[in-house]
């Protein structure tokens, strides 16, 4: 399969899933957790039947290994996901995901003491300088119609999900070096990988599962699904939840098998892309209020990000070596 394939793949499984989770998060914030519990067990069916094979194909990389990824990874996805329950629009949340070099390089010099060069640190100035502007200007835009009291409750949830993101961002990176830790040790195996950090997982919501069944009777209360003149006589937050599932496994497969095909710098391109064009629907889709400040600070983000990954001096380096 071509990888312009997978290309669009990304673009549209992911773009897609966004869309369906910020119509979700909208209406009803607090059924992230049971969002992240059927996106864990989509996967988990689909590796069971199609990796594992209903647990007849032995794991290449024993279970110790997978410990620290399994807990890091469960719990990024669940405080990202739970950030949007404290007022953090979805423009905002996809600006501080797009940050994750930021975090990357801090942890890179400091947990192996690694070294860049000035450009790099430079990009990643300008990430950390354009989230701190989106940050600002969110912070800046008055709730409307909220009392004095509302407006400071509102401004504490608000703060408690600024603290929740960065957490997740750091978090992100810390387990993106276990990942390496654990490839260098065991060998890659990304689809075994896919299967039991999703799998092994799934006990933890059980600490969470009272929110769970709410968010479960106020789904099976919701009206019917309706776009356009089509229907469905289906509660439309379940629906909403099944093209997410759906489209976050899709998402996560095209970005697998992009890793597979083409080189790691067009993968990080892409998922930029992606980023930013879910920016964009999300904007104009569910018209989140989004400012000049805002504006620069994501061309900051994104722009920071395309430097680091030599998005636009590699061709240079080629010419000047032809």
């Amino acid at each position: 399969m071509s990888a312009a394939f997978d290309v669009f793949g990304v673009l549209g499984s992911c773009m897609g899933c966004m869309v369906a989770v910020e119509g979700i998060a909208k209406e009803d914030p607090s059924a992230m957790n049971l969002m992240t519990f059927a996106t864990f067990v989509t996967i988990s069916l689909v590796g069971l039947v199609t990796t594992k094979k209903f647990f007849t194909v032995p794991n290449k990389i024993p279970f110790r290994g997978y410990l620290w990824v399994i807990t890091i990874f469960f719990t990024v996805n669940v405080i990202n996901n739970q950030a949007l329950n404290f007022h953090i629009p979805v423009p905002l949340h996809i600006i501080f995901r797009s940050g994750s070099l930021l975090a990357s390089l801090l942890l890179e010099v400091a947990w192996r003491g690694r070294r860049y060069g000035t450009r790099k640190y430079l990009s990643v100035f300008a990430i950390t300088i354009g989230i701190i502007i989106c940050t600002l200007a969110t912070s800046s835009s008055d709730p409307s119609g909220l009392s004095y009291e509302e407006a400071s409750q509102h401004y504490r949830e608000w703060t408690i999900g600024i603290s929740m993101l960065v957490f997740a961002l750091f978090a992100s990176a810390f387990l993106a070096i276990k990942q390496q830790e654990m490839y260098q040790t065991y060998g890659k195996h990304p689809d075994e990988a896919m299967f039991v950090t999703h799998f092994y997982s799934l006990p933890f919501f059980a600490f969470m599962w009272s929110d769970i069944q709410r968010s479960i009777t106020a789904f099976n209360a919701s009206a019917p699904f309706s776009f356009g003149d089509f229907s469905l006589n289906i509660p439309k937050f379940w629906v909403l939840l099944g093209i997410a599932c759906i489209l976050q496994y899709l998402c996560i497969r095209f970005v697998y098998n992009l890793n597979a095909t083409v080189e790691a710098l067009t993968v990080t391109l892409v998922v930029t892309l992606r980023k930013f064009l879910s920016l964009i629907v999300s904007i104009v889709l569910y018209e989140n209020p989004f400012t000049p400040m805002h504006w620069f600070g994501a061309a900051l983000v994104f722009g920071g990000t395309a430097c680091f990954d030599d998005a636009f001096f590699k061709k240079e380096e080629k010419k000047k070596k032809q």
